[in-house]
């Protein structure tokens, strides 16, 4: 079974990682959080603010969507290439679990061959393209959006060849979109049901894998990677090499279209705390890990030196601080989280921005890749589970 392995744009090359404050700032347009007592950024009147300080939520300014865009090379660090078409054509896309639509650069955009940086899928170059009724339209509240119309082809993951599968064209794009990335498009692995395709929502990719009986069993899986060994995705494969440690399964609440599962505990240096009724989204849409407030002021304040930068939005700590050993649960099982991805990324001044942040007034976290590339997931959407195992690397 081949492993369809993550690639890193070139901005990403030498294990370099988006900014700070444009990973917060797009984590709170995907989910619209106002800030609770640490969240430097929120979504107010359908636009995301970087608020003015801790003790001050004002809005300090608005955030430019091109700062945040949704398939913007500064937000996501792995992209995949994914093969459209008959003879096809190879498009480096992202992965996404927090969302539902597969949709392409196309030869449908306006003067499509003069953005740079692209691979364009063109129906008309592609024996197996068929039109399709339906379109498609992606608001986002900085005021972005993307929509077009819809073709069905054959796609190509994982050497596993999906025939007839819903492709949604983009042809029009905003003009944060626009600037040159190092995406062609998205490919959205949470649930059917929040696919954008009007009148009537389209299969997934996993969910047409599923029905047409191409893999067995029905899942895909995850291993993020750091620096240059950027991971994995697989598809009805299970990679049991990656760890010796065991594949503990959950069950999933997808009332959302989200993998969304219980975390009712978390530890701090081996002391277990319960978070009664709390629950979690895996998503690898999101570059941090946002949790409750409470959770962040305990965690932060076990860190000599950490402090909140109002300027930046977030917590930070000296760089030769000593990161205290933090796990969160999914189902009934503690996730060590790796010191390497807390500290995300340099906040000058010797310190550190960690990589650990405060969800907002929302009553649910949210594990992105901060979280994600500690543990190797297999997400089972035939039996409505999730299956994490703690990696060691």
């Amino acid at each position: 079974m081949t492993l369809h392995k993550l690639v890193r744009p070139e901005i990403y090359k030498g294990g370099k990682r988006p900014s700070f404050a444009a990973a917060y700032a797009r984590a709170a347009r995907r989910y619209g959080f106002e800030t609770g007592r640490n969240a430097g950024f929120a979504k107010r009147n359908n636009v995301v603010v970087k608020v003015k300080g801790k003790h001050n939520k004002d809005t300090d300014h608005e955030v430019p969507a091109e700062s945040i865009q949704n398939g913007r090379p500064c937000l996501l660090e792995y992209v995949v290439p994914v093969k459209i078409g008959t003879p096809g054509v190879a498009l480096n896309l992202d992965f996404d679990t927090g969302s539902s639509d597969l949709w392409v650069w196309s030869s449908e955009l306006a003067r499509a061959s003069r953005y740079k940086g692209h691979t364009i899928y063109d129906p008309s170059k592609s024996s197996t393209a068929k039109k399709a009724s339906g379109s498609w339209n992606i608001s986002y509240g900085d005021g972005s959006s993307a929509s077009g119309n819809v073709y069905t082809d054959n796609v190509t993951v994982a050497d596993i060849t999906i025939p007839g599968q819903a492709v949604e064209l983009a042809e029009k794009l905003s003009a944060s979109f626009l600037q040159d990335g190092g995406n062609d498009g998205l490919l959205g692995l949470a649930w059917p049901q929040i696919n954008t395709v009007q009148p009537k929502a389209v299969a997934t990719p996993v969910e047409n894998l599923i029905s047409k009986k191409l893999i067995d069993p029905p899942v895909f899986t995850v291993k993020l990677g750091r620096g240059e060994e950027a991971g994995f995705y697989s598809f009805g494969f299970i990679d049991t090499s990656v760890t010796p440690n065991p594949i503990t399964y959950t069950p999933v609440d997808n009332s959302q279209g989200f993998w969304q599962v219980q975390s009712a505990s978390w530890s701090l240096n081996g002391d277990t705390k319960e978070r009664s009724g709390n629950t979690t989204i895996l998503d690898t849409g999101t570059t941090l890990l946002l949790v409750s407030d409470e959770v962040v002021d305990a965690f932060y304040g076990a860190i000599d030196g950490a402090v909140f930068d109002d300027q930046q939005g977030g917590y930070k700590f000296p760089t030769n601080a000593t990161i205290p050993d933090i796990s969160f649960a999914v189902g009934d099982t503690l996730y060590k989280v790796n010191a390497k991805d807390i500290a995300f990324g340099d906040a000058g001044d010797g310190f550190t921005f960690g990589g650990i942040q405060s969800r907002g007034d929302m009553d649910f976290d949210i594990f992105g890749d901060v979280f994600l590339k500690s543990v190797y997931v297999v997400f089972n959407q035939g039996e409505k589970t999730v299956g994490l195992a703690q990696r060691d690397d």
